[in-house]
């Protein structure tokens, strides 16, 4: 089974039905309880998360990986200039082996991925930060430290508003993202983005009601996008053309030399 097809399942209304009881329940009955419980762990979990987790975290940043993307596609703005000059066409085509309508046709396949990776960490980023004012759900810190109430709808004081989880949002957008192009390595990719999502209860920012929402969002936002704006385009170079992630490392670095 491919991973799109696997990530399908989720974007069903029974799915989204799912989902709403599963935070429902864990909101009214499982979340005090199981962040208390975190709070016993071994000092070493909070060790794990802390010094490993949390700078992954911080590398796969959203803004990180707009600002790649957003340089990809200023790199590629001017290309079809570029390849209209034959001394530059010839030396992209010497040094990487492929043929000019491969060359034209890997630089659209990476602005469209650009474009989707750009649209979808957006997107699912808004959607969350708007959900997280009108339900106004307060942080652990605030909850148990300064009296604040789990709901306070329509909550203006973005810091102290948690639900969804904007970090676990983020790495599912991601996870989300690499499975749809990369095809392989689907179980890697979500223990680490469920990682880095748990990693969210241990430095007392989230409840775990907090981390289903933000999954469930950024998991639907960049299989949506790509269903409806990007899969006929990309497909259809990916049926033509044998693409792998060497060729595309190749091409961008023979790009940067002309």
């Amino acid at each position: 089974m491919s991973n799109l097809k696997r990530i399908s399942s989720i974007c069903s209304f029974k799915f989204f039905l799912f989902i709403s009881l599963v935070i429902f329940i864990f909101f009214n009955f499982f979340d005090i309880f199981l962040f208390e419980l975190s709070r016993s762990c071994p000092s070493y979990f909070f060790n794990f998360f802390k010094n490993i987790i949390d700078p992954i975290s911080d590398i796969l940043d959203p803004f990180n990986i707009i600002l790649i993307c957003g340089l990809s596609l200023i790199l590629n703005l001017n290309i079809k200039v570029i390849l209209r000059n034959k001394k530059k066409l010839d030396i992209l085509k010497s040094k990487t082996g492929f043929k000019t309508e491969k060359i034209h046709e890997l630089f659209r396949y990476l602005s469209l991925v650009s474009k989707h990776f750009i649209f979808s960490l957006a997107a699912a980023g808004i959607i969350c930060n708007l959900l997280k004012y009108i339900f106004g759900v307060s942080r652990p810190k605030y909850f148990f430290l300064q009296g604040y109430e789990r709901i306070n709808f329509f909550n203006l004081e973005h810091k102290a508003n948690s639900f969804p989880s904007g970090h676990t949002q983020a790495a599912f957008t991601i996870a989300i993202l690499l499975m749809i192009y990369l095809n392989r390595y689907y179980i890697i990719i979500l223990i680490v983005a469920s990682l880095m999502a748990l990693s969210r209860i241990f430095m007392s920012m989230h409840f775990p009601s907090d981390l289903i929402a933000g999954a469930y969002v950024g998991s639907i936002v960049p299989y949506l996008l790509y269903k409806s704006i990007f899969m006929e385009r990309i497909e259809s170079i990916k049926k033509t053309y044998k693409i792998s992630f060497k060729d595309l490392i190749k091409l961008m670095y023979w790009r940067l030399y002309i």
